[in-house]
């Protein structure tokens, strides 16, 4: 059975409207334009991951591309965030930045484009010591309570290095100075695992179903498709 890449954005798409998803990743009829906070949440990601390489390799030509960027906001971000990323990257283990994440079906690591992949995630920062991994996600949001990503950060790490027996997950939420963290022992994976996998099966079988039910809410104003949905509730 061939399944569609899933990943935990694309599950909270779902769940937030089915047929926003379906508009989004199966006809493909719309594209996410993003937005505003969008486009700065993905310029403050590159920074911060350019600055961790830096400082965890002690590269002098990650570090000369970052002094030729001078931008104002460029420049903000590392002043704010920059002595962070630095401490995080002293840390001892491996450090991995932006690091791709991927298993099929069977729940085995896969390629990122590998034909039977089926859930994908990106850590922002991950560090493997040993037997014990750290996978922190940048937030430049608002700080929201949802346990479920940094769940599945922990069992895609502990798929994918079977020596990590614990997973210390974070969210740091860089505009409040806050961090959301949670660890993850290597005994609980089949019950962390049977926590979420409902989630991801019932996308799948809506999408062999092909039918997908709106959800309108106040969201449909920045929704891509809200000009094709006839469901659309907006102002």
């Amino acid at each position: 059975m061939t399944v569609m890449p899933l990943s935990f954005s694309r599950l909270n798409t779902f769940e937030q409207c089915q047929a926003k998803f379906d508009y989004m990743y199966v006809t493909k009829r719309v594209k996410d334009q993003g937005s505003s906070a969008s486009e700065y949440g993905n310029r403050v990601h590159e920074a911060l991951e350019l600055h961790g390489r830096a400082a965890a390799a002690k590269d002098p030509g990650i570090a000369a591309r970052l002094a030729l960027d001078t931008t104002p906001e460029r420049a903000q971000t590392l002043k704010q965030w920059g002595p962070l990323v630095e401490r995080i990257a002293a840390r001892p283990g491996t450090k991995l930045f932006e690091h791709q994440m991927a298993v099929n079906k069977d729940l085995q690591p896969v390629d990122w484009f590998a034909k039977d992949v089926w859930i994908r995630s990106i850590a922002d920062v991950l560090i493997v010591d040993g037997d014990k991994a750290v996978c922190i996600d940048w937030k430049t949001g608002k700080v929201k309570d949802d346990p479920s990503q940094l769940q599945l950060f922990a069992a895609m790490v502990m798929w994918q290095y079977p020596e990590v027996q614990k997973v210390t997950t974070s969210f740091i939420w860089l505009a409040y100075n806050q961090t959301t963290d949670a660890t993850y022992d290597r005994r609980y994976l089949g019950a962390l695992w049977n926590a979420l996998k409902p989630r991801f099966d019932r996308v799948q079988e809506v999408i062999e179903l092909g039918v997908f039910k709106a959800k309108p809410s106040p969201l449909c104003n920045w929704c891509a498709a809200k000009t094709i949905c006839p469901d659309a509730r907006t102002r």
